[in-house]
């Protein structure tokens, strides 16, 4: 590896930036676990204190659930080829550690990553020693990226991402981010269009490839789908639709669609999940306050026949609920999020709908979108209208499902160019 090093004035900036910044960032993890006591917990991770460990690990970090749920169709292909590599997971949510451990996968560990500060970046490294450091979608920490490669750790980035966004973001960094992105052995990204913009962020084009998005990958669980259909086939509710993911500004929007949903069908039921679980209570208020029957996952176990919506307020259960749905509002779209995971319900063979905001997931919306089973409304009029008009067409509902199991089983790959790559890091010097 060769040595590289960052322009000394963004690194001083950077580190001034993480003193001012330190006392707020510790302050708002401890205001997120006034609603997440779970935020609390292994706070002593954070500052790079573990618990000890045998063999030299398979690192990876994914930040929170949807990076992990994208990096467990490689992390079961890796084991199949290297039974024998430990890993070790690192993450930045609760929600991201409980889908880690959720994993189940032998002979390995979860825990948070540490702060973006040198000393502790370092004392991570000297910790876990691992022989490789997989990196998932946009994760780039200048003090990480550079201790890693001074550890002379091959460091890679994988289904790698990058909006325009982002890339303005980075480039208001001077040198910093530029620099950081010289240090991956290499960048697996989604799209041509994530590589052009890691080129232009400052990656060497040589070390930039395409690799597809590993969220293509996931095979879903054929035993949990069928749990799924018999579930729903024992409700009496019909239609039954899902808004996944929703964020504050879309609470309004889905309670109103829901509201038109029911004066057509008084049986109907919406399976609601907000994205972030501070927002389950507001949800179930604000739902009773504007009259909907409202049962909680973590109170009823299942609707009972008298539910007109279902609140799912536990983590890491949505995907267990979407077999059977007649259709799935995908959230963080009519909001200006950016979107949220829109493979999950295409794969299950469910057709999608989202809003116009959508560009952390602009390839995959683009090819369900061009397949024909995904539908993008412009607004909040356009979901209150189109919700209503496609549960009234069956036929149409079975044409967008059929075309989205089609469109993913098309777009499969990505695991196999990805673990081409990892692999001769985990059986030698890559």
């Amino acid at each position: 590896m060769a040595s590289v090093s960052y322009p000394i004035l963004p690194r001083l900036m950077y580190a001034a930036l993480w003193l001012l910044a330190f006392p707020a960032v510790i302050g708002l993890l401890l205001f997120r676990s006034l609603a997440q006591p779970a935020y609390r917990r292994h706070l002593s991770e954070r500052f790079a204190r573990y618990p000890q460990v045998g063999k030299a690990p398979l690192w990876c970090h994914a930040a929170s659930m949807g990076e992990v749920h994208a990096l467990k169709p490689l992390l079961a292909a890796l084991r199949g080829d290297f039974p024998d590599v430990p890993v070790l997971i690192t993450c930045q949510t609760p929600a991201g550690r409980q889908a880690a451990q959720a994993l189940g996968l032998v002979d390995s560990m979860v825990v948070y990553l540490p702060f973006d500060l040198t000393w502790l970046v370092r004392r991570f490294l000297g910790h876990f020693r691992p022989r490789a450091a997989l990196i998932v979608e946009t994760e780039i920490w200048p003090n990480l990226f550079r201790e890693t490669h001074h550890a002379r750790v091959p460091l890679m980035m994988v289904n790698a991402r990058m909006t325009e966004r982002s890339l303005r973001r980075y480039r208001h960094f001077g040198g910093l981010f530029r620099a950081a992105l010289t240090m991956p052995e290499a960048i697996l990204c989604q799209s041509p269009a994530d590589a052009a913009r890691f080129v232009a962020a400052g990656a060497s084009a040589e070390k930039v490839a395409v690799s597809g998005n590993l969220k293509w990958d996931l095979v879903p669980d054929e035993a949990a789908r069928e749990a799924g259909i018999r579930r729903r086939a024992a409700w009496t509710h019909a239609p039954v639709w899902m808004a996944a993911s929703t964020h504050a500004e879309e609470m309004a929007a889905v309670l109103a669609t829901h509201r038109a949903v029911l004066a057509r069908w008084p049986s109907a039921l919406l399976l609601w999940a907000p994205r972030h679980p501070e927002r389950f209570a507001v949800a179930a208020t604000a739902a009773q306050a504007q009259g909907f029957r409202v049962h909680r996952r973590s109170r009823e176990a299942e609707p009972s026949a008298a539910a007109q919506i279902f609140l799912i307020d536990t983590l890491g259960e949505l995907r267990t609920f979407m077999p059977g749905m007649d259709l799935v509002f995908v959230g963080g779209s009519l909001q200006a999020i950016g979107g949220h995971n829109v493979l999950e319900p295409a794969a299950a063979g469910i057709p999608v709908l989202v809003g116009p905001h959508t560009a952390h997931f602009a390839d995959s919306i683009r090819a369900l979108k061009e397949a024909g089973g995904l539908l993008e409304v412009v607004d909040a009029g356009g979901l209150l209208s189109t919700v209503p008009a496609l549960l009234a067409d069956a036929s149409r509902r079975q044409a967008m499902a059929a075309a989205n199991r089609e469109c993913v089983a098309g777009n499969r790959g990505a695991v196999e160019k990805t673990k081409a790559r990892v692999a001769p890091c985990l059986g030698a010097p890559c």
